[in-house]
């Protein structure tokens, strides 16, 4: 299919035919609804407009005459051009004058009345390049006289309109950056831009789409709403085909939206429920205060800090931008405010010193034992009623003077406790200590030497654990292993360890005559007929006689 046939002209058609064919089939063939007809037609275009200058090319050639040697003779003098203005040039510098975008219309009418139209359009071309801010007055020449539009005068330097068309889009940028902060603005201008009469070819499409793009994945702000209406202006989210937005920013942005509707969500969970992930959601995405993220951290269980690490982990593999937006993410922030106390060594002690006082004060002193091992655990958990109450009483005044209590513990923690990381003397040592002064007001030296020996030695395995780099185990198996478990692990041990301590309690020495000796003599002493004792060793005739006896 040539040319002249996608055109529907003949083969002599002149350039303005063909021009005004092009415009005329351009409404069918918009670039936005039917790009393969646009791009079909507009090289049909381009083809027929330079057939039809190499004819005009060779119409000029044929015209000419062909050379004539003449006589050589002395040419007279040019006379010298002019200086100055042309009387058409100084009339259109006077319709020039003050020139805006409201009077152009006027100007224009005035220009054409003094014959002077087209010294008048070279002139506002030159002050459109020549001023800085003719954006108004550039669109309004583009609208009434067809620039940057296959309508164009065909005198019209392109090398100047080429250059029009540059400044206009770096003016259209500015326009654009400068209305990051109002979403309804930059909305307006999209809307502007996208029925300027300059940006309707392929090219120029292409562009506005890739300037939208890169303005809104440069906007210091996201919204939403207005990311919506410019998809749905330029038709970027078009089922069925590519998008019109260029690679790779239309992934960048919707990169961006999801990350717009991830913080979205934390923002709900955070003014939520106190579940796990509201809670973590509060830590990371909450206030940067870091007061407010010391008090809440105080209040954070084993499940909030697990959900916290999860939500850390899903930020750094889908959304890595905003640990550089938002620096609260950083997790030497939040992650050192997690306190891991023993889990363990407070109800050992109290076990221990309980147990101690029930074999010094009831079981050496006449008691059953069932009866003290009961008193025993009745004991130890009265004891650990009391240190709730008083751990929990620290932690509310560790609240005010959490920055106190750090700051004892970075100077005096490595020599308050021989446990590895220090502990909080305020919040985490100082119930501990007031429970070891009760149970030495209960049983006295010993039992509180128990219970501090206890909590000794379990502090200096914690610094051995942590010499080796390793968890403790108890800790790294009490986060594994599920609760119920735990508690049936626990009473298994409890209940062999009794049933031990029985048979050990109920172990006396036995004197002759008494419980595990031969059989002669328990049948002997079992009686207790005869007034002699019974003899420690029966003779052979002894062992027969009692033998066929008992036949």
């Amino acid at each position: 299919m040539t040319c002249w046939v996608v055109l529907g002209l003949l083969e002599d058609a002149d350039k303005r035919s063909i021009k005004r064919q092009y415009a005329s089939l351009l409404k069918q063939h918009r670039p936005d609804e039917d790009p393969e007809g646009f791009q079909r037609l507009r090289e049909a275009y381009e083809q027929a407009l330079a057939w039809a200058d190499w004819q005009q090319e060779v119409a000029v050639d044929e015209e000419q005459p062909a050379p004539i040697e003449l006589p050589l003779m002395e040419l007279p003098t040019p006379r010298q051009a002019p200086i100055g203005p042309s009387p058409s040039q100084r009339l259109a510098a006077q319709c020039l004058e003050a020139i805006d975008a409201t009077n152009l219309a006027s100007r224009l009418t005035q220009a054409r009345l003094y014959a002077c139209e087209r010294e008048f359009e070279h002139g506002l071309l030159e002050f459109c390049l020549a001023q800085e801010d003719t954006y108004d007055l550039a669109e309004a020449a583009i609208t009434q006289l067809h620039w940057l539009t296959p309508w164009q005068r065909e005198d019209l330097p392109s090398a100047a309109t080429e250059q029009l068309r540059g400044r206009l889009m770096d003016l259209a940028w500015s326009r654009l950056t400068g209305a990051w902060h109002d979403s309804q603005r930059f909305l307006d201008l999209a809307r502007l831009l996208d029925a300027s009469p300059w940006l309707q070819s392929l090219d120029a499409r292409q562009w506005l789409n890739r300037c939208l793009a890169m303005a809104l994945l440069q906007a210091p702000t996201w919204s939403e709403q207005l990311f919506d209406a410019i998809c749905a202006q330029q038709g970027w989210k078009q089922t069925g085909h590519h998008s019109p937005c260029p690679e790779p920013w239309w992934s960048q942005l919707l990169a961006r939206s999801h990350c717009a509707t991830f913080l979205q969500q934390q923002a709900r969970l955070a003014q939520g429920s106190d579940s796990s992930e509201s809670q973590a959601a509060r830590m990371l995405f909450g206030s940067a205060d870091e007061n407010a993220r010391m008090h809440l951290s105080m209040s954070f269980s084993a499940e909030d800090w697990a959900a916290g690490e999860t939500l850390y982990r899903n930020v750094q593999l889908r959304y890595p931008r905003l640990l550089d937006e938002m620096p609260q993410l950083a997790p030497e922030l939040w992650r050192p405010l997690r306190r891991q106390p023993p889990i363990l060594a407070v109800p050992l002690a109290l076990l221990g010193a309980s147990a101690y006082m029930s074999w010094a004060l009831e079981y050496q002193l006449g008691g059953a034992f069932y009866s003290s091992v009961i008193n025993m655990f009745l004991r130890a958990l009265l004891f650990g009623v009391i240190a709730w109450g008083l751990k929990a009483f620290c932690k509310t005044l560790s609240r005010g003077a959490w920055r106190l209590d750090q700051s004892i513990n970075a100077r005096y923690g490595h020599w308050l406790s021989l446990r590895r990381p220090t502990p909080l003397p305020i919040r985490e040592s100082l119930w501990v200590g007031l429970l070891g002064m009760l149970v030495y007001m209960v049983g006295g030296t010993l039992a509180a030497g128990a219970y501090f020996g206890i909590l000794g030695a379990l502090a200096g395995l914690s610094r051995w654990a942590t010499s080796k780099h390793h968890i403790p185990f108890f800790s790294r198996f009490s986060e594994r292993v599920p609760r119920g478990v735990l508690i049936a692990l626990r009473l298994g041990m409890i209940i062999p360890v009794i049933l031990l301590g029985a048979a050990f309690a109920k172990n006396k020495p036995l004197a002759a005559n008494e419980g595990l000796q031969a059989w002669p003599q328990r049948t002997c002493a079992a009686p207790k007929q005869t007034d002699s004792p019974c003899p420690t060793q029966l003779s052979a005739a002894q062992w027969h006689t009692l033998k066929n006896t008992g036949q």
